[in-house]
């Protein structure tokens, strides 16, 4: 039984992500071609080393983070790590990860849920996310009802000039 659960002292760590599998096999992107955002083929394959998941660890546990972990046996299967900070009416996603053997059990839904809980919360209209290309997760952020930002926030979109920017809206 997959739990979510805020992180803490207790459910994190520094090396709670050490034998975290980042790994994602990645066959087409989304990039914009004449303005319109077009499928490509692009093989990749993002993964992270251990000083990767270790700076991943400290930077979701600071206290600019609210961050819920997805915990299988007391091990991180999946993690969303939203800025504490609003920026204008967003509340940023930072970051959103589920390991490759958990991916399609409905835990990124998990997740994302208790991060538009948490920005609602927080008094904001909508998650912002600066989206990884690919086919998969431009695929989950449409199915948790993202859609492509009107008004990217230009500093985000330049650090991450292929990523697609989106929001989310939380109110119910």
């Amino acid at each position: 039984m997959i739990k979510i659960e805020l992180l803490s002292e207790t459910n994190f760590c520094l090396e709670s992500l050490d034998l975290y599998n980042r790994k994602q096999n990645v066959n087409k992107v989304y990039r914009r071609i004449d303005g319109e955002y077009t499928l490509v083929e692009c093989k990749y394959t993002e993964d992270w080393d251990l000083n990767k998941k270790r700076s991943v660890a400290k930077q979701i546990s600071s206290d600019e983070y609210i961050t819920y972990v997805a915990l299988e046996n007391d091990k991180v299967v999946g993690f969303i790590g939203l800025l504490r900070k609003l920026n204008g009416p967003y509340m940023i996603l930072d970051m959103m990860q589920v390991t490759s053997e958990c991916r399609g059990k409905g835990v990124g839904r998990r997740l994302f849920e208790a991060g538009k809980a948490e920005a609602r919360k927080a008094g904001a209209e909508a998650l912002y996310i600066s989206a990884c290309s690919s086919e998969e997760t431009i695929a989950f952020y449409r199915a948790m009802g993202s859609s492509l930002a009107s008004d990217p926030i230009k500093e985000i979109a330049a650090e991450e000039p292929f990523d697609l920017q989106m929001i989310c809206p939380v109110k119910e």
